[in-house]
């Protein structure tokens, strides 16, 4: 501290105001960089909330004294990573999101509930119970359903039919199946008393129906018929895709398979007779006794031809033809900078692709399947520059890092330089070392003589000893005035 004192006391104006300017930018830096590297990471604790859910989770958090944060117009909430599932576990234990949508609401009886205020509560308390059993789908982001309960009528041909409407909110890159939709139809439907399937109507948040009407049995068939078309075709595509992949690799094969399925529903009953082999379908047998002791025996036998009866139900979703079309990509060779040469597949390879796909889909040639595969060179200009633009992306990210990084540590290390340069600047005008053998000007017009070098923290020096001496005798008072130098200069 007093080294520091006695070097501020040595700085000039300028130099003071440099070294405080200095010294005051250094610490702020450090003090950013020590401030940005200690704040929290925060976590997404819940997204794509209700205003009302959303509320009241920030309630809940600024009565836990949870620091947060809110983004996507207050539909996420973000707390600190370490306190993400913690919170979480709160938040549910206290039934958030959704708190109060439920049978809760029907916890406490409040005294003087009229009949309608109860069925009322009772209805929003439905409600909100089938929209969480929804929203534990996969698919489903959140959910809101409106129930609609007539009275219950005296007659039967006055009476109303109950309703519903389901609105759902799909995750990004959810798409819901129809078979999903009709487990959703027959979930809401079965949870309401009176409610049929038909009369359950569920849209997404793009105004997209989702269900559909099944008044028309033949309609739904068609439907049916074509979803299962159309998962046997992507089934045999993948299988068939896989394995070109792995033998050719990815993007090297396109592969299409069409399928013609027999629907149609048949009975027959089939009899069929064997006349070679009859059967003795009865005997009779008949014996008499004359007077005079003779006996005659007598029988009848019928046979009958015999007959199968076969009653025979043709399934339906028959597999009645195949057509698959696929296209293979060539190997291509270096035959300059930045070009390529295609080379094409040979016949060898190309009948082996055909065997091997055969053989996965099942191809059978009696039935009339239809299977082509073909050699082309592909068009891979485009996934070329996308993969340059991806590069070229990653490159600028990292310089981008690894530049922030570099800048940080030169303004570190410059302002260090400063500081040091500054120091060494702190010695009065006048007073700075001189070489070696140089006169001290003492007074105008005087000088001192030139004395040996040799170092002066060895005052023991025979040389510099004996020029001491030769110097009182000559001039005592130069002698006096170098030690007052020497003295003053601290050397």
């Amino acid at each position: 501290m007093d080294r520091l004192s006695q070097l501020w006391k040595r700085l000039n104006p300028n130099q003071r105001l440099l070294f405080g300017t200095l010294s005051a930018a250094f610490l702020v830096l450090v003090i950013s960089i020590a401030v940005w590297a200690g704040r929290p990471q925060y976590g997404v604790l819940f997204a794509n909330l209700d205003p009302g859910d959303g509320s009241a989770i920030v309630d809940k958090l600024r009565t836990e004294k949870i620091p947060y944060k809110v983004q996507d117009g207050g539909r996420t909430i973000m707390v600190p990573d370490d306190k993400v599932y913690e919170t979480r576990l709160t938040m549910a234990g206290n039934g958030l999101p959704g708190s109060g949508t439920g049978y809760e609401l029907l916890d406490t009886n409040k005294l003087g509930w009229t009949d309608f205020v109860q069925k009322f509560q009772y209805r929003r308390a439905l409600e909100g119970e089938i929209a969480r059993t929804i929203q534990t789908l996969q698919e489903i982001s959140s959910a809101r359903v409106h129930l609609v309960t007539p009275d219950q009528s005296l007659f039967v041909q006055e009476q109303k039919p109950a309703t519903a409407s389901v609105l759902l909110r799909l995750k990004p890159g959810a798409v819901m199946s129809p078979a999903h939709v009709q487990g959703i139809v027959h979930l809401v439907s079965s949870a309401v008393e009176g409610l049929s399937p038909d009369n359950v109507t569920i849209i997404d948040t793009q105004g997209n129906l989702l269900s559909r009407p099944s008044s028309d049995p033949l309609l739904g068939a068609t439907a049916d018929q074509i979803s299962l078309t159309h998962g046997l075709e992507e089934q045999l595509t993948n299988k068939v895709q896989s394995l070109m992949e792995a033998v050719l690799g990815q993007g090297k094969s396109v592969v299409r398979i069409a399928a013609e399925m027999d629907y149609q529903k048949a009975e027959r009953t089939v009899e069929s007779y064997d006349s070679e082999n009859p059967v003795v379908r009865s005997e009779a047998k008949q014996s008499e006794s004359a007077p005079d002791g003779k006996k005659s025996e007598s029988s009848t036998t019928n046979y009958e031809i015999s007959k199968t009866v076969e009653h025979v139900i043709a399934p339906t979703g028959k597999v009645k033809r195949l057509t698959a079309s696929v296209f293979v990509d060539g190997t291509y060779r270096q035959v300059g900078k930045g070009q390529k040469e295609y080379v094409p597949r040979t016949a060898d390879e190309m009948t082996k692709f055909q065997n091997i796909i055969k053989t996965a889909i099942g191809f059978d040639a009696s039935r009339g399947d239809q299977l082509t595969v073909e050699n082309i060179s592909f068009d891979s200009s485009g996934l070329d520059e996308e993969k340059k633009e991806m590069e070229k992306s990653e490159r600028m990210n990292l310089l981008t890092q690894v530049g922030g990084r570099v800048v940080t540590g030169a303004v570190l290390v410059l302002l260090l330089l400063m500081l040091l340069k500054t120091v060494k600047r702190a010695r009065p005008e006048g007073q700075a070392h001189r070489p070696a053998g140089q006169r001290v000007d003492l007074t105008a017009g005087e000088s001192l003589p030139m004395l040996p070098e040799a170092p002066l923290e060895n005052p023991t020096s025979v040389a510099i000893q004996n020029r001491v001496k030769d110097l009182a005798g000559e001039s005592p008072e130069n002698l006096a005035r170098l030690l007052r130098v020497w003295l003053h200069e601290g050397a």
